[in-house]
């Protein structure tokens, strides 16, 4: 559910990082939520959804040229 599946490690350090990624996102999404890791994690999709519905929307306000927008999106 993390989309961590296509991650690919050989080395022991490498290995220790990408664990300890999945555990912060897991802890991170049930404290979100206050319940269980599904719905942590679709809490946090759909906010990222919304803060990006939210960027254009500003960026549209502000004359910000479309081109400038996908720039920035592809940078973040």
């Amino acid at each position: 559910q993390l989309k961590l599946d296509g991650y690919r490690v050989r080395g022991r350090r490498a290995v220790k990082r990408y664990w300890i990624l999945v555990q912060l996102a897991y802890v991170y999404s049930m404290f979100e939520s206050n319940s269980d890791f599904s719905d942590g994690l679709d809490l946090l999709r759909k906010r990222k959804g919304h803060s990006l519905v939210e960027f254009i929307y500003r960026a549209a306000k502000q004359n910000i040229p479309i081109d400038t927008v996908k720039k920035q999106l592809h940078v973040a």
